[in-house]
């Protein structure tokens, strides 16, 4: 299938789901503790369920070491967003930050591999998927409360991301693969994670003007950063790294130019920032990366392989 094609019609979908929250707002059936609920139930819950089943596959030992490549290249990536965050936009707010160093890689990023590279792709983003997410809980959370929830080992290990990691990957070695049946149900309720944090963005979309998004010039350069500054850096990375297989390299191309981060708005509401400025920035750069993406993935195509 066509990239351009299927990233084009995962940002519809986005974008329908996106409009029943602004109406659910509008309509006022969904008002702020309404919201901040939902939030706490994406980011405390759901996530580790959808980081537990990434790793519900087939073991196999030179996918392992296929996996340790595909973490080492997701912290490149994740590392280097940080610097730059701290270096482009060190004057800027830290919705900005956050905005730059995470990505929406869960609900853009899989149905993008899935159709292209089948189950073991989306066992490589697995790796992309729990790095981003550990992160957030450290420290993003770090970044947004304004060091109020330090990063501390306990946060590392203990933070719900870390916790649906482990689990996942305790599974994945022991070889003991889910029943079918509470497979299954994690599964439907792991699949709630993305439409709920459409829901939710476009409530907090309800709630601003629109002309905040398109009109105000100085969220143009966080997007440009986010899109293609950013991204740039790390194909670049990635090419220095030891990764050959074509597979993990292409993986991590995609995972790469996803948009800014759903969570950047809920994780704001949550901890305390502009969860509104958060929603603008998801938006424009989700709106821009419908052109950024393809010519993002076919640089790397021909840079990387």
């Amino acid at each position: 299938m066509d990239i351009s094609l299927v990233i084009f019609e995962q940002l519809l979908q986005m974008f329908l789901i996106m409009m029943f929250g602004f109406a659910l707002v509008k309509i006022k059936f969904l008002n702020m503790d309404g919201s901040q609920q939902l939030a706490n139930i994406v980011t405390k819950i759901l996530i580790p369920i959808v980081l537990v089943l990434s790793f519900q596959q087939d073991f196999e030992a030179d996918h392992l070491q296929l996996l340790f490549t595909a973490l080492i290249g997701s912290l490149a990536i994740t590392l280097s967003r940080i610097l730059i965050a701290h270096t482009l936009l060190k004057n800027r707010s830290k919705i900005d930050r956050y905005a730059i160093v995470f990505s929406n890689t869960a609900f853009m990023g899989i149905p993008i591999v899935l159709p292209i590279l089948g189950y073991e792709g989306i066992f490589f983003l697995s790796m992309y998927i729990v790095t981003s997410a550990v992160f957030q809980f450290t420290y993003g959370i770090w970044i947004l409360s304004e060091g109020r929830q330090p990063i501390t080992l306990k946060s590392i290990f203990t933070n719900p991301a870390s916790i649906g990691a482990f689990i996942g990957f305790g599974l994945y070695l022991t070889r003991l693969p889910l029943p079918p049946v509470l497979y299954d149900s994690l599964d439907s309720i792991g699949g709630l994670s993305s439409p709920l944090g459409m829901i939710l963005l476009g409530g907090y979309l309800a709630r601003t003007q629109l002309k905040e998004i398109f009109l105000v010039r100085s969220n143009y350069w966080t997007v440009a950063v986010r899109l293609i500054i950013a991204p740039a850096v790390a194909l670049l990375l990635i090419w220095l790294l030891p990764i050959s297989h074509p597979s993990v390299l292409l993986v991590l191309a995609i995972a790469n130019c996803t948009p800014t981060a759903v969570n950047t708005a809920l994780f704001s509401q949550i901890y305390g920032g502009d969860y509104e400025y958060g929603a603008r920035i998801i938006i424009l750069a989700s709106f821009f990366s419908i052109v950024t993406m393809p010519l993002m993935i076919s640089f790397a195509t021909l840079f990387l392989f």
